[in-house]
């Protein structure tokens, strides 16, 4: 069994690829794309997106991405996290 820590936040961000949200249409961009980083590093996912593309909403959609995958990371170390994620 794969705990939280084992996923990618590239990983993580496809779970929501069938959700109709901009989160999941990000997604489906990202798995689309092939030279997107495979990386946790909030400024080098930032820094390849706004390279990618001028459009500020998927910007905006890719920070509430990266502060929701850094909250669902700190809540799997807290002490008070008994059960995983259902993703």
């Amino acid at each position: 069994m794969h705990t939280y820590e084992d996923i990618s936040s590239k990983n993580w961000l496809s779970k929501f690829k069938d959700t109709d949200t901009n989160l999941g249409d990000l997604a489906v961009d990202v798995i689309n794309d092939t030279t997107f980083p495979d990386s946790t590093d909030s400024n080098e996912l930032m820094k390849y997106i706004r390279m990618r593309t001028p459009d500020k909403v998927v910007h905006k959609t890719l920070e509430a991405a990266i502060a929701l995958y850094n909250a669902a990371s700190e809540s799997h170390d807290s002490p008070f996290h008994t059960e995983p994620y259902q993703l």
